[in-house]
């Protein structure tokens, strides 16, 4: 007779893996239902619920809409699965968009930085995106920029004409000449520009906000972060690790179905711990990354993305994806909700963060004399001579974003 070894997989040890695989795969708002519905099904586990900030009835019904809703994140993988499921090429590029979506539902960087860190041709990124665009509902979500995004929406309307081309082109003369300017720089009648912004003012043109929302509100932060001589300390203060309780029951007094209730059980909350073990890795990760905008704030926030963190951890993007779902730090520079602190370069060129750049811009434009404003041409001198590549246009969507008039209007309210 001849002896070997060989390995068998029990049934127990199959439905744990199943377990884990399926807790990492969820979101928070997922996780906090499946446990609910496993505790309602299991006597032997039970959950003690997570404490609100608030007890009235408006705070328990503003809690309930926050658990419910649906991130911008899951919602995109869900909108891309048959593309992702191709595999090969296809997959490795839409995981890459994915990664590099920001909350406004816009790129943050383009398709030339995204091919460069993929080692792939930029044609294939930008032939991929256009499917990716033309795929996900709403229209506008993957835009690089304002005028993409207000564009996909109008050919997702079958809006867009010669005029509104001319329009969207334009668009940018609109805010320091008015509808007058578009008339200039278009050619196109006074009234048909007016019908024409008239269509623009009904579009959204941060699709991906839809998906926000504040839960800083309704609920204590996750994670608390805590400066010291050694770094940042991280302390985790609201996950469901610590309320999962199983009653202790003799073995005496245990019927078959308690004892294969309690092994449920017993699964389910190992698997979990196995979750929030993943969860802490990646947290951990974030904030080895972003130190400095916790001392510092936004003039700190290093560019990151979801991919880097993957990478960084050994956990696939749409795991970490969705154990950040939700998730809120709370650090010196008060809550933060986690996907805020990923951002992309400012340009390709850049290697520093759109919200660095934004930061650096607002501290420059409060110092500046009233009189005589700093217009868009000089704060990109200025933001280049201090190694800081970016483009006057870019200058522009920044300064409006962080909800600044151009110089012509601060000259005269000053």
């Amino acid at each position: 007779m001849v002896l070997g070894t060989y390995l068998r997989a029990k049934h127990s040890q199959v439905f744990r893996l199943g377990q884990v695989v399926n807790l990492l795969q969820m979101s928070s708002a997922e996780l906090d239902e499946h446990l609910s519905e496993q505790a309602n099904d299991n006597p032997m586990l039970v959950l003690r619920q997570r404490r609100a900030v608030g007890t009235s009835t408006t705070d328990v019904l503003e809690m309930t809409a926050v658990e419910q809703a649906t991130g911008l994140y899951d919602h995109v993988f869900r909108e891309l699965t048959g593309l992702i499921g191709q595999g090969g090429l296809m997959e490795k590029v839409i995981m890459a968009l994915i990664g590099e979506l920001e909350p406004s539902g816009w790129l943050g960087r383009g398709p030339d930085a995204i091919a460069d860190s993929l080692g792939l041709s930029v044609t294939l990124v930008e032939t991929a995106l256009q499917v990716v665009q033309k795929r996900v509902d709403p229209a506008g979500l993957f835009a690089r920029g304002l005028q993409e995004c207000l564009q996909l929406q109008l050919e997702d309307r079958d809006a867009m004409t010669g005029e509104m081309a001319l329009v969207l082109d334009h668009l940018q003369v609109l805010e320091s000449g008015g509808p007058a300017a578009l008339v200039r720089a278009t050619g196109v009648t006074y009234d048909t520009v007016q019908e024409c912004l008239a269509v623009l003012r009904r579009l959204d043109p941060k699709p991906g906000s839809a998906f926000a929302s504040d839960p800083t509100l309704t609920r204590e932060p996750d994670v608390r972060i805590t400066l010291s001589d050694n770094g940042c300390e991280i302390e985790f203060l609201s996950t469901r690790q610590d309320i999962i309780e199983i009653p202790r029951i003799p073995r005496g007094g245990r019927s078959h179905e308690t004892t294969e209730a309690m092994a449920k059980a017993r699964s389910l909350k190992h698997a979990f711990e196995i979750r929030q073990s993943a969860l802490k890795q990646v947290v951990g990760a974030i904030v080895k990354r972003q130190g400095a905008y916790f001392r510092f704030g936004d003039r700190a926030l290093a560019p990151m993305t979801l991919s880097e963190i993957a990478q960084e951890t050994g956990f696939h993007l749409s795991t970490v994806s969705r154990v950040l779902n939700g998730l809120l730090i709370e650090g010196p520079n008060g809550i933060v909700l986690t996907r805020n602190l990923f951002t992309g370069t400012a340009s390709a060129q850049a290697t520093q963060s759109k919200r660095q750049v934004q930061a650096r811009i607002r501290t420059l434009l409060a110092k500046e004399d009233p009189k005589t404003p700093l217009s868009d041409r000089r704060l990109t001198a200025i933001l280049q001579s201090e190694g800081i590549a970016v483009s006057r246009r870019v200058v522009s969507n920044y300064r409006q974003e962080i909800g600044i008039y151009a110089a012509a209007k601060r000259r005269l309210r000053a």
